[in-house]
């Protein structure tokens, strides 16, 4: 029989070996998986420790083992990493520090490239930083800033050019402005106001005043074909006119009224004949003593033709003659 200290003594050393291989888990090596360690080498690791997920696609295809310096002392860091999948990692790949999640979580994501070559135990893959969540915020939002503050000093400058044109006697004139603009709108509200109760007060005639206009505009229509008429007509005597050399004619009879104008002040003047016999009175005296001596005439000429007309008939105008002596 085994004594009892040899039963603790196993115990111990089993309690050991899982301690041992517990804590290999939790820094990412797992005594009991197979695989091979791969290599990358990073600036800036952006927090990457041990134990933390290798994935393809988010899926994992293994674990950080190891994380130190670079041994050439340039402050480069070494991540060691320990694959588990027996998928194809072609040795162009590229190990890209990302976050996992948005608490800040880091993983290394591999971002296979197409090529025949797959990796081996030891080799060396590209590496890269994706950018963080606080420097793509800071891109996206430093141009907003910019404008931002662009903006803020174009409005300071703005309130300053106002508050210098705002101020003295401009302020008056702007009192002044709204005190009119706030009268206009009084009394624009007043005009409104009457020309509703006028609306209102006139209702029966406004609807009068509609009627005859829409009876006006159905007479209209019925005349429509009679109206076209006329002002073709219309239109073609003004066509006929156009054409008509109107304006010649215009011209013909401004001459001819400007010669009436001369001759009638010829005549008022006196010069000519029918000049003359306006202005002279003597000359309208004579020709007036002419006709009634003219009259006389006639009249002693039918009272007494005897003296004027000779009869050879039978002595009539010798016994005539006698009679009158």
């Amino acid at each position: 029989m085994m004594s009892r200290e040899f039963k603790a003594g196993i115990a111990v050393i089993l309690a050991a070996g899982v301690l041992y291989w517990g804590i290999g888990f939790l820094k990412g090596s797992d005594l009991f998986k197979k695989g091979i360690d791969i290599f990358a080498v990073y600036d800036n690791t952006e927090g990457i420790t041990k134990s933390q997920n290798v994935t393809i696609n988010g899926f994992a295809v293994g674990k950080v083992s190891d994380v130190y310096f670079h041994p050439d002392n340039s402050g480069r860091i070494v991540v060691k990493m320990k694959i588990t999948s027996d998928y194809p990692i072609t040795a162009n790949s590229l190990a890209e520090i990302r976050s996992a999640d948005l608490l800040g979580a880091k993983e290394i994501a591999l971002i296979l490239e197409k090529g025949s070559v797959l990796i081996e135990k030891g080799d060396t893959l590209r590496a890269s930083v994706e950018e963080s969540i606080s420097e793509s915020i800071n891109k996206e939002v430093l141009p907003v800033k910019l404008k931002a503050e662009k903006l803020l000093s174009s409005l300071d400058s703005t309130i300053n050019i106002l508050s210098g044109f705002l101020g003295g006697e401009m302020q008056s004139e702007l009192r002044t402005s709204f005190s009119n603009v706030n009268r206009s709108v009084l009394n624009l509200s007043t005009i409104t106001d009457e020309l509703s109760a006028y609306m209102t007060d006139n209702r029966e005639a406004l609807g009068s005043a509609t009627k005859n206009l829409e009876r006006l505009t159905g007479m209209l229509n019925e005349n429509r074909d009679e109206l076209d008429r006329v002002f073709n007509n219309l239109a073609t005597i003004s066509d006929t006119l156009a054409q008509s050399n109107a304006g010649a004619a215009i011209r013909s009879l401004s001459k001819t009224a400007q010669r009436l104008d001369a001759l009638t002040g010829s005549i008022e003047r006196g010069e000519g004949t029918l000049g003359k016999l306006v202005s002279n009175d003597s000359l309208y005296n004579e020709v007036n003593h002419a006709i009634l001596s003219l009259d006389k005439l006639l009249e002693d000429i039918r009272e007494h033709p005897g003296r004027y007309v000779e009869f050879s008939i039978f002595g009539g105008r010798d016994k005539e003659a006698k009679k009158d002596e």
